[in-house]
This record gives C-alpha cells, sequence and structure tokens, in this order.
C-alpha cells in the first residue's frame, strides 16, 4: 500500500487529565494507558480541517487515550501514541474510507465541526444537527516547521493493528493551560466519565496548512 496523504489547513489537539479507570475501560486489554501522574491517564481530542484527499475535504474529530508508543525500526519513537476510540466526520465517504482502511472505529452519523480563530487562538464547536457535542479551545505558541511522527492503534475483531502517521508542517506547542473542553451528553462522549473529564488542558497543539501522512498499515 503506499503512503496516504490528508492535507489540511488546522489541526487543533489538546491533552486533559481524566482518571486512568475510565482509561482501561475504554482500552483493549492489550494496550495500557500513559499516565500523567497515579490514577491520571490523558485524553486526547484533535480537530482536523481536510482540504485535500483521496474522498474529498472533510472535517474530522478524534477522541483517544494516550498510550505507551512502541520503537519503528528507522523510525525511532513516536511523539505520541494514541488509541482512537471513537472518531467523528463531516462526510460518509470520509467515514467508510476510514473504517475500511484504518479500522478506526467512528460515531455513523454525519456531524458538523466549526473552526473559528481569533486573536492566536482557535475555537472548535462539535455538533450534530443542533446537538452539541463538544466545545474546545487552544492558544497560539510561536510556531516552527516540523515532521512529527505518531502512532495510532486499532483492532479489527481479534485483529490488532498500528499504523505510523507523520504530521508535517507549522506547528505550534505549549503547556500554559490556556486552552477548556466542555463535553456534552451525546453518544460521542458516552464512553467518558465526562465530570472527571479535566475542563483545562496540559498541552495545546495547532498546525496549519500541513499534511498528514499514513504509512503501511501493521498488523501487531
Amino acid at each position: 500500500m503506499p503512503l496516504t496523504r490528508y492535507s489540511y489547513t488546522h489541526a487543533v489537539s489538546a491533552f486533559f487529565e481524566f482518571p486512568t479507570e475510565n482509561a482501561r475501560a475504554i482500552l483493549p486489554a492489550h494496550l495500557q494507558p500513559l499516565e500523567v501522574q497515579h490514577e491520571s491517564s490523558i485524553l486526547a481530542v484533535t480537530a482536523f480541517d481536510f482540504t485535500g484527499s483521496m474522498v474529498g475535504a472533510y472535517q474530522e474529530i478524534v477522541l483517544a487515550v494516550i498510550v505507551p508508543p512502541l520503537v519503528s525500526p528507522g523510525l525511532g519513537i513516536a511523539k505520541s501514541a494514541f488509541y482512537p476510540f471513537l472518531v467523528g466526520t463531516s462526510t460518509e465517504r470520509s467515514r467508510e474510507h476510514a473504517i475500511e482502511r484504518w479500522h478506526l472505529p467512528h460515531y455513523m452519523r454525519d456531524i458538523e465541526i466549526d473552526f473559528t480563530p481569533s486573536e492566536g487562538r482557535m475555537r472548535v464547536e462539535v455538533r450534530e444537527g443542533e446537538r452539541p457535542i463538544l466545545e474546545m479551545e487552544v492558544a497560539e505558541h510561536r510556531a516552527s516547521p516540523v515532521d512529527h511522527l505518531y502512532q495510532s492503534f486499532m483492532i479489527g475483531g481479534d485483529e490488532r493493528f498500528k499504523v505510523d502517521i507523520h504530521m508535517r508542517g507549522p506547528h505550534s506547542e505549549h503547556e500554559e493551560e490556556l486552552g477548556s473542553l466542555t463535553l456534552h451528553e451525546h453518544p460521542m462522549t458516552s464512553q467518558l466519565d465526562r465530570p472527571r473529564v479535566s475542563r483545562f488542558p496540559f498541552r495545546e497543539q495547532w498546525m496549519r496548512d500541513g499534511v498528514q501522512v499514513f504509512e503501511e498499515l501493521e498488523s501487531t
């Protein structure tokens, strides 16, 4: 399988503490959560505004638990490793593509994602029709070009998969705790113990006008 590329105008991500017992309930048995402190694991919320892909333009929200990375021969240690437990997209084609190609679990209805930049901040609002799902804000920091390696772990029936992902483009990252997260009651957030998810991120990232590159899918 050749490399798979997705170009985007914005990729916005933040890390939030949430209970390790909640993380363990979400993860499959062969994966363990990476703790930021005792009994506190990491929820990653990432929003993409994709402008170019084999299935056209679309928006995507990814809810994931951070797990320890594996060493990829020739690539080194990933910046972060994820278990995406639910993905939401704005189009049926993008859903079908990600499920078939990457075994990513999806919310099976179209959602809407609004990206609103203003004065060094980005606000992301996710909803299904008139029903809110979440709102997230991150603040910008000084940006520099990067080529970061990430890993994503997935399952399909009894099979286990991993894919190495490169994020390329201008990258802003900080730990100033300037952002925020509001989770609403919705099927997309039902696996989370919402009152116990931190409202403020301990890490915020924002990439603009970049590309996400997937390596070949591997069985683990």
